[in-house]
């Protein structure tokens, strides 16, 4: 079959991972240029393995102990991805899914990437409610397989020097990262007048904490696939 994933997250990287582990061919597809950037997410690891895909990259991986940062998470899985046959539409906005009369999906595709046109699948998963990117036109999604539903909070993330780890210690998650710095992370719209941050990430996460875990949302994926497999 061919499936097509919606919104590019970690979610939609556990679902392209056990659709191509079955055999099938699936095609991700969503706004940025580069997928897990910008980052938006915490750099959470708690199961390191429970995710079935090498992080190693022709680079240093930074991640120490429950610690590894998201967005070098999102591009050593997308490496393994592309090496199992999976396919990245970059830049690239679905502006309408209509199911056929044969039960499968026929999807328009805009944008600057190397898709445009009309395309045929058997599956459509919609995970974009595990992506933010609050400057892009949403995807036109009226139907799909199924449905990544989750109810999201306003949150913000700090990222300072460890040694103001103690200005921050109301936090949620506090998570020291290999670079020398460490994220604080906040339900809800925060400010700060500490002069030693280097980074405020304003974002929308799920309201179940749980999730800012890769390793849960990673599950989530796979448990989305199978569902429509």
């Amino acid at each position: 079959m061919k499936i097509l994933i919606v919104g590019a997250g970690i979610v939609a990287y556990g679902g392209a991972f056990a659709a191509s582990n079955d055999g099938h061919e699936v095609d991700i597809v969503d706004h940025s240029i580069e997928f897990g950037l910008p980052n938006v997410w915490p750099s959470v690891l708690l199961d390191r393995n429970s995710i079935p895909l090498s992080f190693s990259t022709d680079q240093q991986f930074e991640g120490i102990d429950s610690s590894f940062r998201h967005e070098w998470i999102m591009k050593g899985m997308s490496i393994q991805l592309a090496e199992k046959g999976v396919q990245f539409f970059h830049r690239t906005r679905v502006i309408s899914s209509i199911r056929t009369e044969t039960d499968q999906y026929s999807v328009d595709l805009i944008g600057a990437g190397q898709a445009n046109g009309t395309f045929h699948y058997d599956k459509l998963i919609d995970t974009t409610a595990d992506t933010w990117i609050p400057w892009a036109k949403p995807h036109q999604l009226t139907n799909s397989s199924v449905k990544y539903d989750i109810e999201r909070q306003y949150a913000t993330g700090f990222v300072h020097l460890q040694s103001e780890n103690h200005q921050f210690s109301n936090s949620i998650y506090q998570i020291d990262r290999q670079d020398g710095l460490t994220e604080s992370w906040y339900v809800g719209d925060q400010k700060t007048k500490n002069r030693k941050v280097i980074e405020i990430i304003a974002t929308m996460l799920p309201t179940n904490q749980s999730l800012w875990d890769c390793s849960q949302r990673f599950q989530a994926g796979m448990d989305l696939w199978n569902t429509v497999r």
